[in-house]
């Protein structure tokens, strides 16, 4: 799957076949296993502690999320997330955009061409991308369902 983000002003192209994941290991020296491990259990934690804190989870509204969630669960998923660093977000994107187009150069000439790299644009385009190229679509469709239960679409208000 390939899908077009703007980083800044820039628009980037990334691709999530699995030839990324391979990408990353060559040019950070680890599997991305253990980088984004962390986000996926802190995720889960957050989705699991809102199921079974509210009986209508329908109801739940994205600015309550984290009044819902019960203290345990919420500092069991702030450990999970506090293991990631901003350069890991950066560093997968790369690895995303170089699948995309051999020809980027490297990470730190390729960033200079950024005024800004606002998490809240791309951390959730990269992480739609890792989730569908490392997980199975029968479960990727459970967590989209899941997640539709704790903060609906516009789509579907």
């Amino acid at each position: 799957m390939e899908k077009t983000i703007k980083i800044g002003k820039v628009p980037v192209r990334l691709n999530n076949n699995i030839g990324w994941s391979m990408a990353y290991r060559d040019q950070f020296g680890q599997d991305i296993i253990p980088v984004i491990m962390p986000m996926l259990a802190g995720a889960l934690d957050i989705i699991t502690g809102l199921l079974n804190s509210t009986e209508k989870p329908e109801e739940i509204k994205g600015i309550d999320i984290l009044k819902q969630v019960d203290g345990d669960t919420l500092i069991d998923a702030i450990a999970h997330l506090s293991a990631l660093e901003f350069v890991d977000l950066i560093n997968i994107t790369w690895a995303l955009a170089k699948c995309a187009d051999d020809e980027i150069p490297e990470p730190k000439e390729w960033v200079k061409q950024f005024d800004t790299f606002p998490v809240d644009v791309v951390a959730p385009a990269v992480f739609e991308l890792v989730g569908k190229g490392l997980i199975s679509s029968k479960n990727w469709r459970r967590l989209n369902e899941a997640k539709e239960k704790v903060q609906p679409t516009k789509k579907s208000q």
